[in-house]
């Protein structure tokens, strides 16, 4: 158990790498994506579009499906207004979380 310990007390003392680019900055020079401050506005823009992207093409297959039914006996069809609004949102919650995941994993390679 003291070796775990010891790497984590070793990590704290060196800095955390970037996500985006890779680079060792001490542990508060980071935000709380783990960006550095050359990093984090062209991140942030990259992120803006892509969660969009990520978030229509959740919702698109549920939107498909809701205009193709002609006869919605339990809901009308403006009641399926909800449930895409919060497919979106989720989708968009997802999408920063696969932005982040991709920058870091086009980074270990």
């Amino acid at each position: 158990m003291s070796a775990p310990l010891e790497r984590r007390e070793e990590l704290h003392f060196q800095g955390m790498a970037c996500d985006a680019c890779g680079q060792v900055f001490p542990k508060g020079a980071l935000d709380e994506d783990r960006w550095c401050r050359d990093c984090a506005p062209r991140m942030r823009k990259r992120m803006a579009v892509w969660r969009h992207v990520v978030a229509a093409l959740v919702v698109l297959p549920f939107g498909i499906w809701i205009l193709r039914l002609d006869r919605l006996e339990f809901l009308p069809q403006a009641a399926w207004l909800l449930p895409l609004g919060a497919a979106y949102y989720l989708g968009f919650r997802i999408g920063r979380e696969v932005v982040k995941g991709y920058s870091r994993w086009r980074r270990s390679r």
